[in-house]
């Protein structure tokens, strides 16, 4: 969406201008058009399996919280899912961040950025690489996203708020960690 609503091929001309001939850089946006085809047929798969995981856990921690409690998966399955049209806004505020405040920006700009981020607040030349992904998780979508699934398993469970808090803490916020866990290691084995 944001490639789309933003020059985004003026961008990529500018920021490989100096280090690639205009054949090549042209070369390169030809072939990202081509596969585009790709990106916009992954995205579905990995909302699919970014709700299942969170679902599993979710139902994970329901099953350790809530032993007599059967619930069927799909349940689960539909709060995450539900959870999921939060983390679309992100794209949204994207768009409308450099399309209406910040005019001028560069392709690295547009690819650092994450709205209304606790990274937005630090100098990104000072930070680590492999911080910069928990730091950009660190974010009011993200908060949002967790009280949708807290108020999901509370229609579900039918119990006390703070038991769905608690729940959706562990387990979510346990998932949520190991993952952050995964990138930071895969992103110091890269560098």
């Amino acid at each position: 969406m944001v490639k789309y609503g933003l020059d985004y091929d003026k961008l990529v001309l500018n920021f490989y201008s100096e280090q690639l001939a205009q054949e090549q850089i042209e070369k390169l946006l030809e072939s990202q058009e081509k596969w585009a085809w790709v990106g916009y047929a992954i995205i579905p798969l990995l909302i699919l399996i970014r709700s299942s995981l969170v679902a599993l856990c979710l139902s994970v921690g329901v099953f350790f919280y809530e032993m007599e409690c059967k619930i069927p998966f799909k349940d689960f399955f539909r709060i995450a899912l539900v959870g999921e049209f939060v983390l679309v806004l992100v794209g949204y505020f994207k768009l409308g961040y450099f399309y209406f405040i910040k005019t001028d920006y560069t392709l690295q700009d547009l690819q650092q950025y994450y709205p209304l981020s606790y990274i937005n607040f630090l100098d990104l030349e000072k930070i680590q690489p492999w911080l910069v992904y928990p730091l950009q998780t660190i974010n009011l979508f993200e908060i949002s996203y967790f009280f949708v699934l807290v108020y999901g398993l509370w229609k579900l469970l039918k119990n006390k708020f703070s038991k769905s808090f608690e729940i959706v803490a562990v387990s979510y916020g346990g998932g949520l960690l190991i993952w952050l866990g995964l990138v930071m290691f895969l992103t110091l084995n890269m560098t």
